[in-house]
């Protein structure tokens, strides 16, 4: 079994980089809590509901105008953030966009019209 001392000499040059690790970890896991609530977790999929069930005619839902690609591209544009990803889910009215894009150090989910491509929350 080895003594203390020689796990401490083991240990003592690894520890400028185990704290750059550990501190990176950290800033990576605290991302998503720097986000903003808008679309995280709110159970967004890209698949519709199941109306089958309904007990309210159900009106169809209109063909977004504007692809997933071209709302990220919208919001890059407004924003001059990175995109990180793009999330779809009907609304009332049709298709809603959330992208989620890192500007300045923050997350934030922006979301965009899929008929109209306005961005609703910038």
């Amino acid at each position: 079994m080895p003594s203390p001392m020689n796990i401490i000499a083991f240990l003592t040059p690894l520890r400028a980089p185990l704290a750059a690790l550990g501190f990176l970890c950290l800033l990576l896991l605290s991302q998503h809590s720097l986000a903003e609530p808008d679309f995280i977790d709110s159970g967004m999929t890209s698949s519709t509901p199941d109306r089958s069930q309904s007990l309210v005619d159900p009106k169809p839902i209109a063909k977004p105008r504007i692809s997933a690609a071209q709302a990220a591209e919208l919001v890059r544009q407004q924003t001059g953030g990175q995109i990180m990803s793009v999330s779809t889910r009907q609304g009332s009215n049709g298709t809603i966009y959330g992208v989620k894009v890192l500007n300045s150090g923050r997350m934030k989910v922006i979301q965009v019209d899929g008929q109209s491509g306005q961005l609703l929350n910038h």
